[in-house]
């Protein structure tokens, strides 16, 4: 694909890494990718430009079918034989929220900031990995690489593109995986994932004529009862290990869905409660026996039954890469060069598509990359927004760290 300078492995650990990927050209592909509307499941657009590109700069990418979604996109160069590093993220984005006052595909660039749907998830992030990888084709540890880019969709629908390219083999024998979602910023690598358990809970209760309610018994108001009560249930905490919030991690609880009644003048005979109980690394996934001792304390009228969702679109396993693996080290080397200070190791509050990958294939894998905190950290809102100070030193991020992996393996 490209004609590099040969060096031997003797020499892998003193080469001089060539000169940085600017900013500038970072944050004019981002602007593009932007502009390109990606809601989950409307992502073919993006995909195509990424495939161009990818074509243009000399690789031959191939586009792996999802369905009721765009394709993923992946490109790879270097020899097979050599431990594969994958570099992933995805192309899609939320649908547009209300509140947006900048053109949510407009891509502006204001004090500062750049604003658009997905600068921050993560379409920045994609465009830094993509020049930071054309940059490590070019370089002179091209000849003793195996690295491997994914621009994936469906991230924000039960992660459909990684799953896809997990079933269809794309990730075996990759030694690390580096995911572009930044959440925090350069300052923080994302070393693991809190997982998500679904549960549904099903009331049963006897209809009545609503105007002798004593005659029956109120699914939705013993549905009632039972949300109060596992809300108040303890949540697990690990101790020592911070979120990407940095507030000390633990579990939590929401309920997502209550359903039950109808329009007439009937008491509710049935009413449905979905709960997700977000899991810690090392934590329990499943809680189910928990559950029913506190709704069996109630003394309902109602008969309620719960079971765990184990559909595997619906059951997001915690993860943690431990601190002293070597990808966890180097990225740690790599942040602190590049920022200036040791960064913080946290762990995810949201499953994403690192949770599937670790778990499906016990692979080294962390996130890192362009990110917010605090007032600017609009993920899933409008106005999301990103300082353009981040896009060169991030691109930089993976370039360096993948040539770290490199030398070391």
């Amino acid at each position: 694909m490209r004609t590099v300078v040969p060096i031997t492995s003797q020499e892998l650990s003193f080469v001089v890494a060539p000169k940085t990927i600017d900013g500038r050209s970072v944050l004019d592909l981002s602007r593009k990718l932007i502009q390109i509307p990606s809601v989950y499941g409307k992502e073919t657009a993006i995909a195509e430009f990424i495939h161009s590109w990818m074509d243009e700069n000399g690789f031959s990418p191939r586009e792996i079918d999802v369905p009721e979604h765009g394709p993923d996109i992946v490109a790879s160069f270097g020899s097979k034989s050599n431990p594969k590093i994958v570099l992933t993220g995805h192309m899609d984005t939320v649908e547009v929220m209300n509140g947006w006052q900048h053109d949510p595909f407009g891509a502006v660039v204001e004090d500062g900031l750049l604003y658009g749907l997905g600068s921050l998830d993560m379409k920045c992030g994609l465009a830094a990995m993509m020049l930071a990888f054309r940059r490590l084709a070019e370089s002179d540890l091209a000849d003793h690489a195996h690295v491997c880019f994914q621009a994936v969709s469906g991230e924000e629908r039960l992660g459909d593109g990684t799953r896809k390219l997990i079933e269809s083999g794309e990730l075996d024998g990759a030694s690390a995986v580096i995911v572009g979602e930044g959440f925090g910023g350069l300052k923080v690598a994302t070393i693991g994932r809190r997982g998500g358990s679904y549960y549904d809970i099903d009331v049963q209760g006897v209809s009545s004529h609503g105007a002798i309610p004593h005659r029956g018994v109120n699914a939705i108001e013993d549905a009632s009862r039972v949300i109060t009560a596992i809300s108040d249930m303890p949540m697990s905490k690990t101790g020592g290990v911070l979120s990407d919030e940095l507030r000390p991690l633990s579990e939590s609880q929401t309920v997502l869905r209550i359903s039950g009644g109808s329009w007439s003048l009937s008491v509710p005979e049935k009413c449905s409660i979905r709960v997700v109980r977000c899991t810690i690394p090392g934590g329990k996934v499943d809680i189910s026996d928990e559950f029913v001792s506190v709704i069996d304390s109630l003394g309902l009228k109602s008969k309620v039954s719960l079971r765990l969702n184990t559909d595997p679109k619906e059951l997001y396993y915690p993860y943690m890469t431990p601190p002293n693996s070597p990808l966890v080290q180097a990225a740690s080397r790599v942040l602190k060069r590049i920022v200036g200070t040791e960064p913080t190791l946290v762990c995810g509050v949201s499953e994403a598509d690192d949770n599937l990958i670790a778990h499906a294939l016990k692979i080294p894998t962390i996130c890192m990359g362009p990110g917010e905190t605090g007032n600017l950290a609009r993920y899933h809102q409008p106005e999301e927004a990103i300082s353009v100070a981040q896009l060169g030193p991030a691109a930089n991020a993976y370039y360096e760290l993948v040539r770290e992996l490199i030398s070391g393996s």
